[in-house]
């Protein structure tokens, strides 16, 4: 399962040393949110997912000009300890190696901006 976590930059360049991160809840494709939006695909289920956690993010940036920053994860289904409405609690610390990739948000902007793991590391620093 495609998951979603809003992510301060501080925590990410933590994550990216540690290679592990614990949290509680990520943003992810739970039935209730799946059955509320019945006329979308997994595709449509996703984007809607990235945009919310990418609301979210805006809330964690360093400043209002910086970007809010969110991780596509791979999940196990066994890793949910709870569903929520449009959230999981996670029964385990997360893996660096879950990570599929980096979206940054931008005030204003629907569209998040993409970034491939071998990138995160090297753009962190410029996402202050």
């Amino acid at each position: 399962m495609r998951a979603y976590l809003p992510i301060r930059q501080s925590d990410l360049s933590n994550f990216i040393v540690k290679r592990s991160f614990e949290i509680e809840r990520v943003f992810a494709p739970t039935k209730t949110f799946i059955e509320a939006n019945q006329d979308c695909d997994e595709e449509e289920i996703e984007y809607l997912l990235s945009v919310l956690a990418g609301e979210a993010a805006l809330e964690l940036r360093n400043s209002k000009t910086s970007p809010g920053i969110v991780l596509a994860i791979d999940l196990d289904d066994s890793v949910c300890a709870e569903s929520y409405e449009d959230s999981i609690a996670l029964a385990g610390v997360l893996a660096w190696d879950q990570v599929q990739c980096a979206l940054l948000s931008h005030e204003g902007e629907d569209e998040l901006v993409w970034f491939a793991t071998q990138e995160i590391s090297q753009e962190l620093d410029s996402w202050k």
